[in-house]
């Protein structure tokens, strides 16, 4: 945890550092999910497929919807921005930015049910692209948008960024 003093290039305080020391530590006890805020977490999402480039405070990586709703109400409670993501495959930097980081792709990506008769898939936020339209492809139907990035991205991205919109 003492990482997070190495690059927190828009901490104002040493206040703010504890804080997020708090924070961690709470998340840690609180989530099901993990929960990384050492430099080298840190380091890894503070880059997508954009040329952009921001460390995040740290990162969350959440098991259950439940551990979501935690995420956000302790990030909440401490006055301390969050950021949903998913594969990192944004071209404008929509998933970098200075806040509690949450990655959907790794427990959140189950396709929970295709409905035929009214045409709807629901799906976790970090369902991928292409396995979602291999699921519903032997419906004949189809998730319209089509990024380049379709192997990777996310529905949730997909839908945050307004994706090929």
């Amino acid at each position: 945890m003492n990482d997070l003093t190495t690059s927190a290039s828009h901490v104002s305080s040493q206040d703010d550092l504890e804080d997020y020391r708090h924070l961690a530590r709470e998340l840690e006890q609180a989530i099901e999910g993990e929960v990384r805020f050492d430099a080298g977490s840190r380091a890894l999402y503070a880059n997508d497929a954009s040329n952009y480039r921001q460390p995040p405070i740290g990162v969350t990586i959440p098991k259950t919807v439940d551990d979501v709703i935690v995420i956000h109400r302790l990030c909440y409670a401490h006055g301390v921005p969050i950021l949903s993501r998913g594969a990192g495959t944004s071209l404008s930097g929509e998933t970098v930015n200075h806040a509690v980081v949450m990655d959907h792709s790794k427990y959140l990506d189950r396709i929970v049910d295709i409905d035929t008769a009214n045409k709807r898939v629901t799906v976790q936020g970090g369902a991928v692209n292409d396995q979602v339209n291999q699921a519903l492809g032997k419906y004949n139907l189809v998730f319209p948008p089509d990024p380049s990035t379709h192997e990777w991205c996310t529905i949730g991205g997909n839908i945050g960024n307004n994706s090929c919109g």
